[in-house]
């Protein structure tokens, strides 16, 4: 899969999993961490090299923050308020899913390093 491809599907699948996490899955709680990391991880292992990885996690992880932020917040707020909170927020994603993506890829090349001779 080609790099624009790669981050477009990324960024999809966070839009998708973000707003399922904030209104259906697991109730907006702790426990959505878990399908979270498994796309952050995947995301490490399939992408081609390093660069897109870097790229397609960063976005993975902000539209997947965001859109969350955005739907679970179900207060009395107005919609500027949601909006602007969401984006500003939205930057811990990144973050955290870039970390987790590396992780995976450094684990994964010495993984495949020990078992050539």
């Amino acid at each position: 899969m080609n790099r624009t491809l790669t981050v477009v599907v990324s960024g999809a699948v966070g839009i998708g999993l973000g707003a399922l996490s904030g209104r259906i899955l697991f109730g907006g709680s702790a426990w959505n961490l878990i399908p979270w990391a498994i796309v952050a991880i995947a995301i490490g292992l399939l992408a081609t090299d390093r660069v897109t990885a870097l790229l397609a996690s960063g976005v993975y992880g902000y539209l997947l923050c965001a859109v969350f932020l955005y739907t679970a917040n179900t207060g009395n707020t107005p919609q500027a308020q949601r909006i602007l909170f969401a984006l500003a927020l939205g930057l811990v994603g990144p973050v955290c899913s870039i970390v987790l993506t590396l992780l995976t890829r450094v684990i994964s090349r010495q993984l495949v390093r020990r078992r050539e001779p």
